[in-house]
């Protein structure tokens, strides 16, 4: 089992393993005396009691949504904050995350707001959210003008990631996680070109959230540093949402980065050759990097992203040492760039 710290406003330890065995070194940080897992009817259907029997001395509730981003929203979100009231949680209890990226972002917004935050524990169980989102503490719901509009940063008491339980993603699952892996291949060069053709495995995971922890422990709340972890979601979150969520976060990530690899050719002057080594990175899993949707589409849609000011994105672009930069570019110029 592997073992990183997250230095953060709040310290807490990550464990990765290839068994459940290791959640055992997780239970001692769920506090009170109440435990709510949080989860997916997906999730549920395939490791339904998995998690009950380390938590014998505690009182264990579930709420269970249906899959899919439609989820993380403010519907279910009020509904579990009752169920929490009704079966009598209090400050000193525990929530635990037990799931995919939209049940991480839904419990955590969940353990953030009740009562003015209680106990958070993340237990993903997709690649996505076991490289990403699970750590850093980015929580939210979705609304109906744009995704993640409405969170908060609340850093969970501990994550525990379980490799066994990846195994049994399907491809599409499978090929969603690593549209954010190679997002990482350009924050580090411990991330190899191997690493994307690869499986995954505690090492990678390991790699990836390094990359992370070290980035959330320089710039926590996203005022500078690390606003370099949204390469490929600016436009990714707008082929997303124009979509309708049919194409996967990670896929419209992918799709993202390859919009903004062009974007970097026009904007730096990208050498072929620069060109050429990113573009192998991007496609090193064989990702359909076509984007459906129109230049004025997508911008229209970063207008409404919460990381866009009032005329202007701080875009994430990919410099010729192959590096990410983060460059302020007036909407106009971007949708020139775009097209």
């Amino acid at each position: 089992m592997l073992k990183l710290e997250v230095d953060s406003s709040k310290k807490y330890p990550i464990f990765i393993s290839d068994g459940t065995d290791g959640f055992s070194e997780v239970t001692k940080y769920a506090k009170g005396k109440k435990i709510a897992i949080i989860t997916d009817d997906t999730v549920d259907s395939l490791f339904g009691g998995t998690l009950d029997c380390f938590f014998n001395e505690k009182s264990v509730y579930k709420f269970v949504i249906a899959h899919g981003e439609a989820s993380k929203n403010a519907e279910n979100y009020i509904k579990i904050l009752n169920g929490l009231v009704k079966n009598g949680f209090t400050r000193s209890d525990t929530v635990v995350a037990f799931g995919g990226g939209v049940v991480g972002d839904l419990a955590g917004f969940v353990a953030s707001t009740y009562m003015r935050g209680i106990g958070l524990i993340a237990v993903p169980t997709t690649i996505l959210s076991a490289v990403d989102s699970s750590v850093g503490g980015k929580t939210a719901i979705n609304l109906d003008e744009g995704k993640n509009l409405c969170g908060t940063f609340y850093q969970p008491d501990a994550v525990y990631i379980n490799v066994g339980f990846l195994s049994t993603l399907p491809k599409e699952q499978i090929s969603c996680g690593y549209g954010e892996i190679i997002k990482y291949a350009f924050l580090s060069d411990t991330i190899k070109i191997e690493d994307l053709k690869g499986d995954i495995n505690e090492e990678l995971i390991y790699k990836c959230l390094k990359i992370k922890a070290d980035i959330v422990h320089a710039d926590e709340k996203e005022k500078g540093e690390r606003k370099l972890l949204n390469l490929g979601h600016t436009v990714g979150h707008a082929i997303e949402r124009l979509s309708g969520f049919s194409i996967s976060h990670g896929d419209s990530v992918v799709k993202g980065l390859f919009a903004i690899l062009s974007v970097s050719k026009r904007f730096y002057g990208l050498s072929d050759g620069a060109y050429e080594k990113a573009l192998a990175v991007i496609s090193a899993r064989g990702h359909d990097l076509e984007n459906p949707f129109s230049a004025q589409e997508i911008i229209e849609k970063i207008k409404c992203d919460k990381k866009s000011g009032e005329d202007f994105v701080d875009a994430v672009l990919i410099d010729e040492d192959l590096s990410a930069r983060i460059e302020r570019i007036p909407f106009e110029k971007f949708r020139e760039l775009l097209q």
